[in-house]
């Protein structure tokens, strides 16, 4: 793939430094206001009257609709994946089978829990409605979504945790197809005439679907979730996309967005036991769990760094207060949850994504 497919990283210089480090004021981008919106309505996260006054808000098919449809998502998706090249905190392949695995739900699919073989999309809808510790939770009843086919009492529903991880992606993947479009008419000669008009500013009615929209709709999912469950890998994967996004989008101020999350993600990650490495706890995660939580945590040590870096603080987290190893270069196509060994990458023109990860944390 051509680098110019590839999102950049930023640079701790590239980013304005705050004046608050200094004990002054912190000045907002005055941009910032323009792209916020209202996120869902609360009753979009609610099931149907059948399941009591009592349900926990959760994942619903009025919710998912909320996310965009085709061809968008699939753009969306692909500049997510491009842009994920440098930041593989987890693994992509798997990621998108999950979002896969979210529509297929709402449009009432439903999945077979047999021990028998199993295809990628069932063993992504297995891995749903998952603890912390990566078992299976019993305390909530599953069920198809509102407007299904039928019921379903064996079928898990994906967790708002997931959720709002899936909402962060795809605002990542608006946010940077938005930014493209200007560079590929530049190099069209879109912008030679002068005298052209710049486009109209985008209506409320086309909000749905934007950027802005997605990140705040991922920012209400993950508070929903942080209030009825247990923080899991869903949770921290979600504060990282956020991370990235409010680091790309460039008119959030680092002071008062990326520095308040990313310690609040060093926090969780502490108390979730990522820094300490799966290894010393036999027979509690599988491979691709112990994987999954070393990319997780090394992902939140990196942003500890950065972002540091870039206020003249102190890190949080001490070189000596972790035994997490540094995650393995794996095949990341051949990587699933069902994985008994770790494959390696047969050659350097595969997807090298972990490879250049292993490199960033050492």
């Amino acid at each position: 793939m051509s680098s110019a497919g590839v999102k950049l990283e930023p640079t701790a210089a590239s980013i304005p430094s705050s004046s608050s480090a200094h004990g002054g004021s912190v000045h907002l981008p005055v941009g910032v206001l323009g792209t916020l919106h209202p996120p869902a309505p609360y009753e979009v996260f609610l099931p149907p009257p059948s399941a009591g006054p009592s349900a926990l808000p959760q994942v619903t098919a009025s919710l998912v609709s909320y996310l965009p449809s085709e061809p968008e998502r699939s753009r969306y998706l692909k500049a997510f994946r491009e842009t994920m090249l440098l930041h593989p905190s987890f693994n992509i392949p798997n990621f998108e089978q999950r979002i896969a695995a979210i529509f297929t739900w709402a449009e009432g699919g439903t999945v077979s829990l047999s021990t028998g073989p199993k295809s990628k999309a069932e063993l992504a809808r297995e891995i749903f409605f998952t603890k912390p510790n990566g078992k299976k939770d019993q305390g909530r009843p599953p069920g198809p979504p509102p407007g299904s086919r039928g019921p379903d009492d064996n079928a898990p529903k994906p967790t708002l945790s997931f959720f709002s991880a899936a909402c962060a992606a795809f605002a990542l993947g608006a946010l940077v197809t938005r930014n493209e479009e200007p560079e590929r008419a530049d190099a069209a000669g879109g912008l030679s005439d002068p005298s052209s008009a710049p486009p109209p500013p985008p209506s409320p009615a086309d909000a749905t679907g934007t950027s802005a929209t997605l990140f705040a709709l991922s920012e209400q999912s993950l508070q929903l979730y942080e209030k009825t469950a247990a923080y899991d890998h869903d949770s921290v994967m979600a504060m990282i996309l956020q991370v990235l996004f409010m680091l790309h989008e460039g008119q959030m101020s680092v002071a008062q967005n990326v520095f308040p999350l990313v310690g609040k993600m060093v926090n969780v990650a502490r108390m979730m036991g990522l820094a300490i490495d799966p290894d010393e706890f036999p027979g509690t995660y599988n491979l691709f769990e112990a994987e999954t939580r070393r990319r997780l945590w090394w992902d939140v040590f990196y942003y500890d760094l950065f972002v540091a870096d870039c206020m003249g603080h102190p890190p949080l987290i001490a070189d000596n207060t972790h035994t997490t190893r540094v995650p393995a270069d794996v095949d990341e196509e051949k990587f699933t949850p069902s994985s008994t060994t770790l494959p390696v990458p047969e050659s350097a023109d595969g997807d090298t994504s972990s490879v250049y990860f292993g490199l960033k944390c050492r």
